[in-house]
């Protein structure tokens, strides 16, 4: 079955602009009370076909498709991100008017219509937030780690090997876990690019160190954290996290904002610069930004 539609007029805007550089790792956007869910979790824009391409070519690739546990809980997960993702789609002008046709869609396929990326977080009713664990990763666009890695691992397994920094110190990773379960929020984790790729998979060949870099790009991620109601039958807390990415030429950006991006750069610690891989580049890439 084709995953694939044709764009509709409404998604003839520009791609919206989030410049989030001056964001703490622990500022949230939340969901504002009486808006579209599906508007607040869902971005579908004119880059989408762009979008679409690129994850029906990633999917293909060895072991780069969507990765996902198999035991019964985690499956009924799964059915149910189906399930209310469809609820979410039909509001949206993509596939307004498209029940029928999306009923037929499995998870893996409704994950082929979105410029998102999904992972599932699964927790047992009555533990921490921390035990949750990811029993689903449809991520296409990962910005330097591998999906296939982290298939089952815990909420700090997966952001082992992010540093140390003001906002997702030690002690408050246990809190980030817990907005998994609370209400519908989004935070915004940005960094810069050599490249305007989507996908920044470590196995990925379209990487260039910035010595040879001609231009740069403001990579930004809107990650949207989605509760699901608690299935008590079930026994565990469901959590989607979604996963936009967007790619800014600096064109994009007015001299201030870039001006802006090169004084965070700065101030970025010398752990967070490592982990973006601009540790050693910062005069490259300021020349880039200015």
């Amino acid at each position: 079955m084709s995953s694939s539609s044709p764009r509709a007029p409404e998604l003839e805007h520009e791609t919206r602009l989030y410049f989030p550089v001056a964001s703490r790792p622990d500022s949230y956007e939340a969901w504002p009370p009486g808006h579209s869910l599906a508007a607040f979790c869902l971005d579908a824009d004119g880059q989408r076909e762009r979008y679409l391409s690129c994850k029906r070519s990633i999917v293909q690739r060895v072991g780069r498709g969507p990765q996902r546990t198999s035991d019964a809980p985690a499956e009924r997960a799964q059915q149910r991100a189906a399930s209310f993702l469809r609820g979410l789609m039909q509001e949206l002008p993509p596939w307004r008017g498209q029940a029928e046709r999306l009923s037929q869609l499995q998870l893996d396929e409704l994950m082929l219509q979105l410029q998102e990326d999904l992972a599932i977080m699964l927790c047992p009713l009555g533990h921490a937030p921390e035990r949750a664990r990811a029993v689903y990763l449809h991520v296409c666009f990962p910005s330097g780690w591998s999906p296939a890695r982290l298939i089952g691992k815990s909420f700090p397994a997966l952001h082992a090997r992010v540093p140390y920094a003001p906002g997702f110190e030690r002690a408050e990773r246990s809190e980030h876990a817990a907005r998994l379960f609370a209400q519908p929020a989004a935070r915004y984790v940005w960094s810069l690019s050599a490249l305007p790729e989507l996908d920044r998979h470590p196995d990925s060949s379209s990487l260039v160190d910035w010595s040879a870099a001609t231009e740069a790009f403001l990579r930004v991620e809107r990650q949207i954290i989605v509760p699901l109601p608690a299935d008590s039958l079930e026994g565990h807390s469901t959590a989607l996290f979604f996963i936009r990415v967007y790619v800014y030429p600096l064109a994009r950006l007015s001299r201030d904002q870039r001006s802006e991006l090169a004084a965070a750069l700065d101030a970025l610690p010398e752990s967070v610069r490592r982990y973006k891989g601009l540790l050693g580049h910062e005069a490259r890439v300021r020349q880039l930004l200015l």
